[in-house]
């Protein structure tokens, strides 16, 4: 909702009513006035700030009128690369400004009004403004209103990321339809890869079903490219044909033998990961063996799963190096007790 200044022809009236209001003039002054009643509280949400061509004398005064009185003024805006320069600028202006990703709703509400327009384009003045002050009305926008701005985001934080080239956090939970997204993120995933991928798998067959997809001919690319490959699987005749495949195309992978779990995990370039529940352990797809599933650039995620993972690594890794210490004990004890 944008903020607009140019003084009422006439209040509106305190009896209760919802109406449609056009033409630039009316439109105007059930802004402004709007502005005029609040008293303790304005919370605004629109696709994208203020517009520029009011940033001008009126809208200081505005704002300035709206702090002298005490009024808190809250705005919901999708901040993007193109006007995170204006949106730093609006940081400094109201109380609390924060980001929404695709936010479309354009309105504005108080203690006792509210007000919305249609999306407006350019520099056009506002064309039709919804105007309510009936009580249910009212609460129902508040209620909106406050399950946005939950879901809403910093707006310095926002800015920041685009002025340092960072990539926002996400963290995508994926259920059981979305199975073949997920197996689409885990192809996206292999491909990425530039330095590192750590590869938990959770049955002898999950090797079979990731290289049906395809994503074992990409880690083997990434590894003959020098990215570091490490994979922890129970091996077995199920997957000694890949497992050979790997060893023939890429001999810089390390396979160590693991236990079967509950779950996948693919950490890629200590940046990404993927963590997904193994619902049917004897199924020929990745997506139909797959259950609840996460998937998130988050650091505190990704460095939690990597210590884990290095954990079972050398847990694994100091069981290869026993097994291959007793073989060679055995075998020393066999030559002795020959050549006695």
């Amino acid at each position: 909702m944008s903020l607009v200044t140019t003084a009422p022809s006439s209040p509106i009236k305190h009896t209760e009513k919802t109406e449609v209001l056009d033409g630039v003039e009316n439109t105007t002054n059930t802004i402004f006035q709007f502005l005029c009643n609040a008293r303790s509280g304005i919370s605004a949400c629109s696709p994208y700030p203020t517009l520029p061509v009011i940033m001008g004398p009126e809208y200081e005064r505005a704002l300035v009128n709206l702090k002298n009185r005490g009024v808190k003024v809250r705005q919901i805006t999708e901040i993007t690369k193109e006007n995170a320069r204006y949106c730093k600028e609006q940081v400094k202006n109201i109380d609390e400004l924060r980001h929404l990703d695709g936010v479309k709703a354009n309105f504005a509400v108080s203690e006792t009004e509210y007000v919305a327009t249609s999306t407006l384009r350019d520099t056009q003045p506002v064309p039709e403004v919804i105007y309510s002050n009936v009580k249910d009305v009212v609460e129902q926008q508040q209620y909106l209103f406050e399950t946005l701005w939950k879901k809403s985001t910093s707006a310095e934080e926002k800015i920041r990321q685009f002025e340092e080239g960072t990539t926002p956090e996400y963290f995508e939970v994926f259920t059981d339809r979305d199975r073949e997204v997920v197996s689409q993120i885990l192809l996206e995933l292999a491909k990425s890869i530039r330095k590192e991928a750590l590869i938990l798998l959770p049955n002898a067959r999950a090797m079979v079903r990731v290289d049906r997809l395809g994503f074992i001919g990409y880690i083997i690319e990434a590894s003959q490219k020098g990215a570091t490959v490490k994979i922890i699987c129970p091996l077995s005749d199920e997957n000694l044909e890949i497992l050979k495949k790997i060893s023939e195309q890429a001999p810089a992978v390390t396979i160590l033998n693991g236990d079967n779990c509950l779950y996948g995990v693919y950490i890629i370039d200590s940046k990404k990961f993927l963590r997904a529940e193994l619902k049917d352990p004897k199924a020929e797809k990745f997506s139909e063996a797959i259950g609840f599933t996460v998937y998130s650039n988050s650091k505190v995620g990704v460095d939690s799963l990597r210590s884990v993972f290095e954990l079972l690594w050398k847990e694994r890794k100091l069981n290869e190096d026993l097994k291959i210490h007793d073989k060679m004990q055995q075998e020393f004890i066999n030559i002795a007790a020959h050549e006695l």
